[in-house]
């Protein structure tokens, strides 16, 4: 794409980001360090750690030297590694830089915080933080962080406090009886040391914070200089909610109140690893990590789920998002808690059908760091491997193919915008996803067919828009499908087998204009 029309769309809309996540940990090391001189600095001078030289590998050839704990392995990325590399990624055209935590905490991945006021001394400091924040306002990109509250590290001050009786913070976290599991109200530091507590899914080193605690609530968002709020002063764009379903939909509310009156464009998005519907709206998330959506694209190419069920999901994920819930949810293949998608679909052809579905569908893309250079890697850690930055070792098909789905979907409104329709569970004997975006506009539509079958997508298909006027052409601007002149909003289509195809209205008639501005619906 011209650098001009990037520059156009350096600050894009809200529904026509690129989100790009960042594992920080390994995604870069930044200047003037390389993995030894970085991994000799006092934040890695610590009992119980494992250093690794940058291209060393997450899982080890023999498995006795691969440390039982994966969050004690460091290989030594950094907040100024990503400020060196802006340029590599508005190159790409990402326009959100959305982190994995970064706040103090014992872990490699930081999930179990130690402090929710401090950047982790291995990833820099809050000058590093503000300058990336600036950095990336330069370069058209905006920042979210991720907000994991519903557990901190059993190392946190605030549970050895609660562990010695003291107040407010032993009102924070739930004891319990280790023998007959019943809570305990005891201020007792002898009896609280020895009782079991509720950490996250039985991980004894997260201890879960019980957010209706109304000392914890003020702490976390409700003061002026609480964590949510704070940080979105410094200019954050937003926040990813860890564990959604755990800290519930009460927080969310009251949580969502308090935001919306001080930063009422603020992105609050919840990571729903299940059904997102009721999760979003203006009481709530503002839109969630929707890996319903990624469920019905993957189980289908995957062959567990049917075409006509794949259909039917995205339909059911759309509606109970609603259009605006589901326009701000993140569409997700890969993350740093699944498998990379080369893992996943070793087929070519099959992940190009999984990303054509990525970029059209309802939804912010997510690009895992990596996943557009084709880099491979198993369930976690394995997922977690360092960015591969040598471009000889780059899949420059995949690349290629990322440039331009990314270059298609910021040029038309209907692919950031636009209503969806699902038409594909109104087709007979297909295994294909097939749906409409549109925006109501005219001209601005877009038809998607993603055929996973051996044979080729050859159907007559009965489009509801009412600006495919009769006598207009659908070009493929992703592949090489076909598509019979519009008569009656009707059309034939053909796409090859196992190929995607992203047909756009052309205006193709020489001195005459389907689309004219003046034609244009209030």
């Amino acid at each position: 794409m011209p650098t001009a029309y990037r520059t156009l769309f350096a600050m894009p809309h809200p529904h026509a980001q690129i989100v790009y996540q960042i594992f920080p940990e390994r995604f870069a090391i930044g200047g003037p360090h390389d993995s030894r001189s970085k991994l000799a600095l006092p934040p890695y001078r610590k009992d119980g750690l494992t250093l690794r030289d940058w291209h060393e590998p997450v899982l080890c050839a023999d498995p006795k030297d691969t440390p039982a704990d994966p969050g004690s392995v460091f290989y030594g990325g950094d907040l100024q590694g990503v400020i060196d590399r802006l340029p590599y990624l508005k190159d790409l055209g990402a326009t959100t830089l959305y982190f994995t935590p970064i706040f103090e905490a014992p872990s490699n991945h930081k999930y179990d915080a130690v402090s929710f006021d401090r950047i982790d001394p291995m990833f820099g400091d809050e000058a590093v933080f503000r300058a990336l924040l600036a950095a990336s306002r330069l370069n058209g990109m905006g920042v979210v962080l991720d907000a994991a509250l519903n557990h901190v590290s059993f190392r946190h001050p605030w549970f050895l406090a609660a562990q010695r009786g003291e107040l407010p913070y032993r009102n924070w976290f739930t004891f319990l009886d280790p023998e007959t599991h019943a809570e305990l109200d005891s201020l007792d530091p002898l009896v609280l040391a020895a009782a079991d507590y509720l950490c996250w899914w039985g991980h004894r080193y997260m201890a879960e914070l019980r957010l209706d605690a109304p000392e914890l609530e003020e702490r976390l968002y409700r003061a002026p200089a609480s964590v949510l709020h704070r940080f979105l002063e410094m200019g954050t764009q937003g926040w990813r909610f860890d564990t959604g379903q755990d800290i519930g939909l009460p927080f969310v509310q009251r949580m969502r109140a308090v935001l919306k009156a001080a930063h009422p464009k603020a992105e609050l998005l919840g990571e729903l690893m299940n059904y997102g519907g009721d999760w979003v709206g203006d009481d709530r998330f503002t839109g969630v990590m929707n890996y319903y959506q990624r469920s019905a694209v993957l189980g289908w190419l995957a062959g567990d789920v049917g075409a006509r069920q794949s259909n039917a999901a995205l339909r059911d994920g759309y509606e109970g998002c609603g259009h605006e819930g589901s326009l701000s949810s993140w569409n997700m293949l890969a993350s740093h808690d699944t498998p990379r998608l080369k893992h996943l679909l070793p087929d070519w052809a099959d992940r190009q059908l999984a990303l054509a579905a990525q970029f059209t569908l309802p939804g912010l893309p997510v690009i895992y760091y990596g996943e557009e250079n084709g880099m491979d890697g198993a369930a976690d850690p394995d997922c977690r491997r360092p960015m591969v930055w040598e471009e000889s070792r780059w899949d420059t098909t995949t690349r290629d193919f990322y440039r331009t789905l990314i270059d298609l979907r910021q040029a038309n409104p209907a692919l950031w915008q636009g209503k969806l329709t699902v038409l594909g569970d109104r087709l007979d004997g297909t295994d294909a996803l097939v749906f409409l975006r549109h925006t109501g506009q005219p001209g601005e539509t877009a038809l998607v067919v993603l055929n996973r079958g051996n044979e080729a997508f050859d159907a007559s298909l009965l489009l509801p828009d009412p600006h495919l006027y009769s006598g207009l052409l659908l070009r493929d601007a992703v592949g090489e499908g076909v598509a019979e002149l519009m008569m009656g909003g009707q059309t034939r289509v053909r796409v090859p087998a196992r190929s995607a195809a992203v047909f756009l209205p052309d205006d193709h008639l020489p001195n005459f204009k389907y689309f004219k501005a003046r034609n244009r619906w209030a």
